[in-house]
């Protein structure tokens, strides 16, 4: 049985009381190698590596080494001496003869690093032994000997590092958890405080551009907050309800941050959402107060909320207001349930019409958009449909615009800009049309459809029904006012041609070209017929 000496086990006892003093790992290791190497005469160095998350044996403390040398060793489970004694977590005690076999598999840039790290000294003997808790093998405490021959380590120096290896594997262990506790309670006030600041952000109102900055500055990189993005791998949605509402562009993955990064973005983020909740209620309770007064506008009445009121009070200062309408054709212009869909799209409509006329008011009832305009004499429908076309690049879209009437007859201009929508929405090719514009279209809006209907029948019913040749034939007649020689070019046949299409019609149709009255009967026809989308016309194409 292998005894120890009465100084060596009061060495031992009192490493064991320095370990306990100290829970910093730099300091636990010092000792640990001051012991090792106090302890074991022969031992020329003394090293423990540690095993990472990478999955390599590292260095991590030594004495009779050259650092920067052995920092670049990283064994492999398996590899060389340490590598066994750490996968089979049993100690090794070897000659030179057996060191040298079992470390052949030692990779040549591991055995490089190594040999310059001992001067190129030739290995003696070697003892590892496994720093093993708890069954979980945290690393190996290695020692060497270069410069006395002879055998392996003595019995007694085995228990010795024996005892350093199970000493160390405690203290690394205890080291570690308070390591971990000390930087998860760091964390936690990193935490805290962020959380402060970002409350602080919200409670003053600052906006999301502060928030931005703010982290920018917790993770020292340039961060954007976009609505839109149009590649989403370095980009983190800022989501809410299932809605992603905005997105942080970070410069690089969200995966590669560190945890307490990660939780600065995702707090940030937290905060856009409630900023952005915050606009949309605010956004609402002006939209709903535009509206009220809009309506008291229509009733004739004007009270002091107007004088309270900038935007509608400048409306004072203008002698005549249009007011347009927009809607989407088939769909509504914004998603129903979304929390910033309508926002941005009214806000985005406001901002483009007011680079032409500053003084426009935006708002929206149910799914209409409504503006008032002091002067549409620069809102030619070519620059509205431009302009519709970039807010609503993916959306059909019409609009209707009143007449410029005076503020107090406004309602005057919100009916025909109404009337003027109705028709849009059941044109064939027009997106955009302004009341004054229309001719009998003003009728037609107020009349029975099914009288429209038999009127387009009677007129030109066989058509209809008939040759698509002949439908086109004669829609292209009447567009260019009966002028035969551009009809024929713009039908690309022969005049002659045309003139036989056009007989042959006249007799399908029993009218006379030649006569004003059946051309216009004609013109009226197919003028309803653009309002009156349910008929199905012939495919010329």
């Amino acid at each position: 049985m292998v005894k120890l000496t009465y100084e060596q086990c009061q060495q031992l006892f009192d490493l064991n009381a320095l370990l306990t003093q100290s829970l910093e790992e730099r300091v636990v290791l010092q000792n640990l190698m001051a012991a090792a190497m106090g302890l074991v005469k022969r031992a020329d160095t003394v090293i423990i590596y540690e095993w990472n998350e990478e999955g390599y044996l590292t260095f991590s403390a030594g004495m009779g080494v050259e650092q920067s040398s052995i920092r670049k060793v990283k064994f492999r489970a398996g590899e060389s001496i340490t590598g066994r004694a750490f996968q089979e977590r049993r100690i090794y005690n070897v000659s030179l003869d057996h060191a040298k076999n079992y470390m052949t598999n030692m990779s040549k840039k591991n055995a490089a690093a190594f040999q310059r790290a001992v001067d190129f000294k030739t290995v003696q003997s070697v003892l590892a032994a496994p720093l093993v808790y708890q069954e979980n093998c945290i690393g190996v405490l290695v020692v060497d000997n270069f410069d006395a021959p002879g055998d392996i380590f003595t019995e007694e120096e085995t228990l010795i590092i024996k005892i350093l290896a199970n000493q160390a594997a405690i203290a690394l262990t205890n080291s570690r958890l308070y390591k971990e506790l000390e930087q998860r309670n760091n964390d936690l006030l990193t935490i805290q405080n962020m959380h402060h600041t970002f409350s602080n952000i919200l409670l003053e109102g600052s906006g999301i551009g502060q928030i931005v900055h703010v982290l920018n500055r917790l993770l020292t990189q340039p961060v954007t907050y976009e609505e839109t993005v149009d590649k989403a791998n370095s980009a983190f949605p800022i989501i809410s309800s299932n809605e992603t509402l905005g997105y942080f562009r970070l410069p690089q993955t969200y995966e590669s941050y560190s945890n307490i990064e990660r939780v600065a973005i995702e707090q940030a983020a937290n905060v856009v959402v409630l900023e952005l909740i915050k606009q949309n209620n605010l956004f609402e309770r002006e939209n709903k107060l535009q509206e009220e007064l809009f309506l008291k506008l229509l009733d004739g009445t004007w009270d002091h909320q107007f004088t309270y009121y900038s935007k509608f009070n400048k409306l004072t200062k203008f002698s005549t207001v249009a007011c347009l309408l927009v809607e989407g054709k088939k769909e509504p212009l914004w998603l129903q349930d979304s929390l910033v869909s309508k926002e941005r799209i009214l806000r985005k409509l406001e901002q483009a019409l007011h680079v032409a006329d500053r003084d426009a008011i935006v708002f929206h009832r149910g799914f209409t958009v409504f503006v008032l305009v002091p002067d549409t004499a620069t809102h030619a429908n070519s620059k509205v449909k431009q302009l519709l076309r970039r807010i609503f690049p993916d959306t059909e879209v019409v609009a209707g615009i009143g007449r410029k009437v005076p503020v107090s007859q406004i309602g005057d201009s919100y009916r025909e800009a109404n009337d003027a929508i109705q028709l849009a929405k059941k044109s064939r090719d027009q997106q955009i049309i302004r009341y004054e514009d229309l001719g009998f279209e003003r009728l037609w809006h107020g009349t029975d459809q099914g009288a429209l209907t038999q009127y387009i029948s009677d007129q030109i019913g066989p058509l209809i029904n008939g040759d698509p040749v002949d439908y086109e034939t004669l829609k292209t007649y009447i567009q260019l006012n009966g002028r035969h020689k551009e009809t024929a070019e713009s039908l690309c046949i022969h005049p002659n041609t045309l003139s036989y299409r056009l007989r042959k019609i006249e007799d399908l149709l029993s009218v006379d070209l030649r006569v004003q009255k059946d051309f216009l009967k004609l013109m009226t026809a197919f003028d309803i017929l653009d309002y009156l989308p349910n008929i199905i016309v012939p495919n010329t194409k």
